[in-house]
């Protein structure tokens, strides 16, 4: 008899635990979708959460999101994990993501020629900007309009992470009209538009430690090797696999 009484307790104890989950284990709910996107300006995205026992927290959230806006960079392809996260509650009913704290961040991104093209045309410094890779440096030509004439612009340059959370690029040789642009001035350059991506204003950063050219742009992560298969991502086959 006294059994039976603890089976009907245990059984009512978890009935109230999982009555105050956030939202039910492996779904995302409205508020964290909400504040997802307008923190990655998209709405392009998978969500599979594990929540916590207490409002705003999540054991696991891992997102994959399609034409996100990072930071001004709009990229192809995210992959996020956050672990241990909490979340404001607050913040997320009013469609913000604010980050409480958090025991590990991960993130895997893919961005394409076009979008790079898209990104450095935004400046409007340089005009008929082509952008192309060889797989191993990002080569650019356009014109630069001076006193009435179009001057012939031709760069080439690569992007680099060096374990920070910026993304910078590099000019490894520039010309003006067939004539060499020297490295003060370069250098120079490099100053006004660095860094490309930047997590100054994110409410969660990610440690980028690996970024690789490909002949389609280029590809960042968290893991130590960029092109190795993410260990990590979001696997969902009606938005893609990394």
């Amino acid at each position: 008899m006294a059994r039976g009484r603890w089976v009907v307790l245990i059984a009512a104890v978890a009935a109230v635990v999982f009555a105050r989950l956030p939202a039910a284990i492996g779904q995302d709910d409205g508020d964290l979708r909400r504040s997802f996107g307008a923190f990655l300006r998209t709405q392009d995205m998978v969500i599979d959460s594990v929540p916590d026992l207490y409002p705003g927290g999540y054991a696991r959230i891992s997102l994959h999101a399609r034409n996100a806006n990072l930071g001004g960079m709009v990229v192809d392809d995210v992959w996020v994990k956050l672990v241990g996260v909490s979340l404001d509650p607050a913040a997320m009913q009013q469609g913000r993501l604010r980050v409480l704290d958090f025991r590990g961040t991960a993130i895997h991104g893919q961005v394409g020629v076009q979008r790079l093209q898209d990104f450095f045309s935004g400046g409007g410094a340089i005009k008929d900007l082509r952008l192309w890779s060889d797989g191993t440096s990002l080569y650019g030509e356009g014109s630069f309009p001076y006193e009435g004439v179009k001057l012939r612009v031709w760069l080439k340059g690569q992007f680099s992470v060096d374990g920070t959370k910026e993304v910078r690029f590099h000019i490894e040789n520039m010309t003006v009209d067939g004539f060499p642009v020297f490295s003060p001035i370069i250098r120079v350059l490099e100053d006004k538009i660095n860094p490309v991506l930047s997590q100054r204003d994110w409410p969660v950063t990610f440690s980028l430690k690996s970024l690789q050219m490909t002949k389609e742009g280029f590809v960042l992560s968290s893991q130590p090797d960029a092109l190795a298969p993410c260990t990590f991502c979001l696997r969902d086959e009606s938005v893609g696999r990394p």
